[in-house]
């Protein structure tokens, strides 16, 4: 908590600085400017062996990708703010708002399952893999979280404005009720470029990144990440995208495995009305393993539907499904997940954002004992600076 109190504090002290660069830098595009968000986040969980990562869920579309209008567009005073807000967004656009900055690290963050699965090979010592083990289970364990998570960026746009150098800095924690050893303290850091002609339709954002998590105090894994970014905005209704990460993970502990991980994500974006977007993501994903025993061959398929509504508000639904592989296991270990989830959103202003949503995932192995699901509402706030 006092983690979280120290972030929030950073944040509101570059609140102020990062304003007044902004201001002065006028309309210009070329030169510095600042960008970030705090947010917080209340989960219950009824079983936090497979609960969600920090942050990590369905991608729905916020209010900003409907291209709002401004209403006050005929009034003077509101035309002077449009003409500012318009020169801001051709340095920032609103989706580069925050934790978007991080947007291209796919599955970097482990969730609870991975966590628990990369800690230990054979905890109780009967030589049997804890993977494969029916005396290792770990049981259901209703459990509420807390984030709190802080995100600062950076961009500065080169005098050709074809070019730009984006940095980011993420802090995140995440507290339980009851069980300090789930307790997790994320952060991450990422710098790149980002490579844009005016006017063109490409885009490309090559960036190296570095993650560190700590688990209950001690640090358990640190990942080192090169990423290669290409999106094509094909029409003002349909953008496709496209990602490939390079991760070395090194976990902390002498006695677990250090992997590579190559992971590579497609996704599109399809605004079908002013009132309507679609988005599709699929996401292969292998892991070499130190030890071979752990090696996966993983893949992932999501879609998200989300509907602008009225009073500045969003609701969407979406679905997922991800296998994931174990080659070298005897037997073989496979894992089917499912999950979907509906979230609501109203923007309050255009700093201030509310959410609230449920999210059911679902297990199935071929393990005996490895099944699992977890039901989980939240409700959260994010702001934006």
């Amino acid at each position: 908590m006092r983690r979280s109190i120290l972030f929030v504090a950073i944040a509101i002290a570059t609140l102020g600085s990062a304003s007044e660069s902004i201001a002065k830098a006028g309309k210009s595009k070329a030169g510095h400017s600042f960008k970030g968000s705090v947010e917080a986040v209340y989960r219950s969980n009824n079983n936090i062996n497979i609960a969600p990562a920090s942050g990590q869920g369905f991608d729905f579309a916020s209010l900003d990708e409907f291209g709002i209008e401004d209403e006050d567009e005929g009034d003077e005073d509101g035309d002077e703010d449009e003409d500012e807000d318009e020169g801001d967004d051709d340095d920032w656009s609103d989706d580069d708002w925050g934790d978007d900055t991080f947007d291209d690290l796919v599955d970097v963050d482990p969730d609870d399952a991975e966590i628990d699965e990369d800690d230990i090979i054979d905890e109780d010592g009967d030589g049997i893999d804890d993977l494969l083990d029916p005396e290792n289970i770990i049981g259901v364990d209703k459990q509420d979280r807390y984030t709190a998570k802080v995100v600062l960026a950076h961009k500065y746009t080169f005098a050709s404005e074809s070019v730009a150098w984006v940095n980011g800095l993420r802090f995140t924690s995440d507290t339980h009720n009851q069980r300090a050893d789930l307790d997790k303290f994320n952060y991450a850091v990422t710098s790149g470029f980002e490579f844009k002609r005016k006017g063109s339709p490409h885009a490309f954002k090559p960036s190296v990144s570095w993650v560190s998590l700590e688990k209950d105090n001690k640090k358990f894994v640190s990942t080192f990440i090169v990423s290669l970014a290409y999106s094509y905005e094909v029409s003002k209704q349909l953008g496709l995208g496209l990602t490939y990460n390079y991760q070395d993970k090194d976990l902390a502990k002498p006695t677990s495995p250090d992997s590579r991980v190559d992971t590579l994500a497609l996704n599109a974006s399809f605004k079908a009305t002013d009132e309507d977007i679609f988005k599709l993501k699929w996401a292969p994903k292998v892991e070499d393993s130190s030890v071979v025993t752990r090696d996966t061959d993983a893949s992932g398929f999501e879609i998200t539907y989300t509907r602008k509504l009225p009073w500045d508000m969003t609701v969407g639904i979406g679905y997922g499904v991800d296998t994931v592989e174990y080659p070298n296991l005897e037997p073989q270990r496979k894992d089917d997940g499912t999950s979907w989830a509906i979230q609501a959103t109203k923007d309050i202003g255009k700093k201030l954002s509310l959410e609230a949503g449920y999210e059911s995932r679902e297990r199935e192995s071929n393990i005996p004992g490895r099944d699992a699901e977890n039901d989980s509402f939240y409700i959260g706030a994010t702001y934006k600076f």
